[in-house]
């Protein structure tokens, strides 16, 4: 019976060793794959407030760039342009803080501008730049016809229809963001927010609401996917909503308002993902 025993050990050891090996290989293909593949989110916005002209319109959402670079650019820009987007909206942190190079920053804002208008709002990597690296990205935006929303408010126009466009570049509660509420519109009209933290969703929806103009559609992004999305269906960790964050990718609804939160197409500094792609969002806006 020892000897059977003894016999049979040699093959488990060899299963076990085969079985381990699998999943590691399994384990850092994807982490190659989710820190290499853009995957593009196509969405489906209906709402009966969006006026006649801006039916079938098509807006790219890019977040979080990190001033990544290189030969990512290329692909990256492609599957914009494959969206054919009417509009580019910018949700911020398109520097990096932690591994700065503006250059690469620059250089990926003057390849959008090229594709669609752009209108962008700054994150907190953004702005947290030394004075000087946050000024030639502005400058950037200015050269290259980037209307970079610092908490403002703008309309697109169709033909005779408008829509109302806010942008908050800080965190909601602050003085840029008080004094664009002192003269944010109070008639009420279709709107979309953009802004970098997920976390403020509620907040949004409710501040626009009380000023007489709810916001209707909300770009943001920030949260990365929540970095780690397996075992975690939402993600691992978001900052600014800490472990097991609740907003972290796609489509999310409060009082008839909704947020579309984008998994960002960067990684920011040293950090790295797992079964978390990185994300372009392209939204129709359907009558």
């Amino acid at each position: 019976m020892e000897e059977t025993t003894k016999r049979k050990n040699p093959k488990r050891k060899k299963l076990v060793i085969i079985v381990a090996a699998v999943v590691l290989a399994a384990i850092i293909a994807e982490f190659i794959r989710s820190n290499y593949v853009i995957d593009v989110e196509n969405i489906v916005y209906q709402n009966s407030s969006i006026p006649d002209s801006f039916d079938g319109t098509v807006i790219v959402q890019v977040s979080d760039y990190h001033n990544h670079g290189g030969k990512y650019d290329g692909r990256l820009t492609e599957k914009i342009k494959e969206q054919n987007p009417d509009y580019i909206f910018i949700t911020g942190d398109i520097a990096d803080s932690i591994l700065t190079d503006t250059d690469k920053a620059n250089a990926f804002l003057e390849k959008i501008s090229e594709i669609a208008p752009c209108y962008l709002v700054w994150g907190n990597h953004d702005n947290e730049l030394e004075q000087r690296d946050k000024d030639s990205m502005t400058k950037c935006c200015e050269e290259n016809g980037i209307t970079v929303l610092d908490s403002e408010t703008v309309y697109l126009q169709r033909g005779e229809d408008k829509i109302l466009l806010a942008g908050t570049s800080d965190y909601l509660y602050s003085n840029k963001a008080d004094e664009m509420m002192k003269n944010y519109p109070a008639q009420e009209q279709f709107t979309i927010w953009l802004h970098h933290y997920p976390e403020d969703f509620q907040d949004i929806v409710d501040m626009s609401s009380q000023a007489g103009c709810k916001a209707d559609l909300i770009f943001t992004g920030h949260a990365h996917g929540g970095l780690f999305r397996f075992p975690f269906p939402n993600g691992l960790y978001a900052p600014g909503q800490g472990l097991f964050p609740e907003y972290t990718s796609g489509e999310y609804t409060y009082n008839g308002s909704e947020m579309i939160v984008s998994r960002g197409v960067g990684n920011s500094g040293y950090t790295r993902r797992f079964a978390d792609s990185f994300h372009l969002v392209a939204v129709e806006l359907k009558k």
